[in-house]
Formats: C-alpha cells, structure tokens, sequence
C-alpha cells in the first residue's frame, strides 16, 4: 500500500508510519503515534474505498493513542480494487466521533496471502467437505480457518476431511502445518 499522508485538522499531530497487510493477508496493520499531548481516547480505525464502502475496520482494545509507536488491526470486511483511493479514519470514544482522515492510494499489491501452490484445497468452491491435498500419507496438522473478518471457525475434522456445510457463504482463509511448515491457502464456500 503506498500512502500520502494528508490530514484534516485537527490530527496534523498523529503520525501514520505504514497501513499494510499483514503475513495472513486477511488483516491490515496501520502503524501510528501521537506527537502531541493530546490523547485520542478509545481509537477505532476504519479504511474507506472512494466510493464509501468500508474494506476494514478496527476492534477498538487501546485505551488512548499516545507518544509511542501503536499497530492497530484492521480486519478485512472488502477487498478493493486496485489501485484506488481510499480514506483511513481515526474515530475517538468506540466510533463516537469522527477525529481524523487520510487520504491513500492503495497500491498494486494484493491484500491477501500467497498461496502455496504446491498443496491444493479440494473441492474449491465447497459445498459441504473440503480436503488439503497433499502427498499420499502426508496429513496436515494444527488446521485453523478464519473467515473474511479474520475469525476462527469451529468446524469438524473426519480423517482427511472438514466440514464446512455449517459455513455461510463467502471466502474463507486456512493455515495449517504439514511437518514444521506453516502453508497458507483459501477457499471458498458456495
């Protein structure tokens, strides 16, 4: 993501260092500090495309943003287009109010995970059963899948098999490891 940093008063005084997906892709990371002594209580950020559709948004979990360096996590709700403008805003007080604004160009860079090409999720798009593909007696271990929002699901595991008919529609974000290696990949439920 490539930013310009333009703000609208009265926030000259916070500093964005970097606003970036994250290594799972299904997260925004927006780095920032206060340079002032005022305290921007209870900061909830929220990532705009140009046309006002929200693509992430902040669960609020600091107290106030002050002098030090902060990373605030942003979920993923949208996948933009790119490249295109967006605005980051600052809430204060739980989204109460509005503080702050930049302007972004995001860039070329996709907000999301490479995908290991080497181990296939199958059937893709779901339905009801999803299988990692892998070599024949290798079995994938510590799976975890989160949706859209960045949230682990519960899900049913039997042998190679996961359910997914319990899932809601959408896009849908697995690791797991096989040996020591940690593979990243996504699948989508119809």
């Amino acid at each position: 993501m490539i930013m310009a940093q333009t703000s609208s008063n009265p926030c000259d005084s916070i500093f964005i260092h970097s606003c970036q997906p994250n290594a799972t892709g299904i997260q925004i990371e927006v780095v920032t500090s206060n340079h002032s002594l005022d305290i921007i209580s209870y900061p909830g950020f929220v990532l705009l495309a140009e046309n006002g559709d929200t693509i992430a948004v902040e669960e609020v979990d600091y107290f106030g943003i002050g002098w030090n360096e902060q990373t605030h996590i942003l979920h993923i709700i949208n996948q933009p287009s790119l490249p295109s403008n967006a605005t980051l805003e600052l809430h204060s007080h739980f989204y109460d109010s509005l503080r702050c604004s930049w302007s972004l160009i995001l860039g070329s860079s996709q907000l999301t995970e490479q995908e290991d090409e080497t181990v296939q999720i199958i059937p893709n798009p779901a339905k009801e059963w999803i299988q990692i593909s892998h070599s024949p007696g290798v079995h994938p271990l510590e799976i975890k899948i989160f949706n859209a929002l960045g949230e682990a699901m519960e899900f049913n595991r039997n042998g190679p098999f996961i359910d997914v008919s319990i899932f809601s529609k959408g896009l849908y974000h697995i690791e797991y490891f096989i040996g020591n290696q940690l593979n990243r990949n996504k699948f989508l439920v119809q």
